[in-house]
């Protein structure tokens, strides 16, 4: 058991990644980064964070491509995962709502880059609280 929950940065964006990955340290979690899609999937593997942050547009895989992989692998399908996305509503390759899309896909939650970093913690403990 983990002293406290560890949280898997996935984001391409060097400041953003280091800015949320302090800012998330600094507010009681662990908190590792994965730079891409491929270093998310390992790293799910490798250390089955508490949740995983993902953004969704990087280089190569997308970040949902990412998810979706890390959600249909046995040994790492129990992951709670939140996009955390500059992306608006509604999603643009399907016009759906971005939440309820979010939800169809098996993740736990839609997490606004832009959003007061304080919110994300909050909704990082949410999500955390949720069986």
């Amino acid at each position: 058991m983990r002293e406290k929950p560890l949280i898997l940065v996935v984001d391409d964006e060097n400041d953003l990644r280091e800015i949320i990955s302090t800012k998330l340290t600094a507010s009681g979690f662990d908190a590792v980064v994965a730079y891409n899609a491929a270093e998310a999937v390992d790293a799910a593997k490798k250390i089955h964070p508490d949740l995983i942050l993902m953004d969704i547009h990087m280089p190569g895989p997308s970040g949902t491509d990412a998810a979706l992989q890390i959600k249909q692998d046995p040994q790492t399908e129990d992951i709670k995962i939140a996009f955390f996305s500059n992306l608006k509503d509604p999603w643009p390759q399907t016009m759906a709502p971005r939440d309820n899309l979010t939800k169809a896909l098996g993740m736990e939650d839609f997490i606004d880059k832009t959003e007061d970093l304080d919110i994300t913690v909050s909704k990082v403990k949410e999500i955390l609280a949720r069986k």
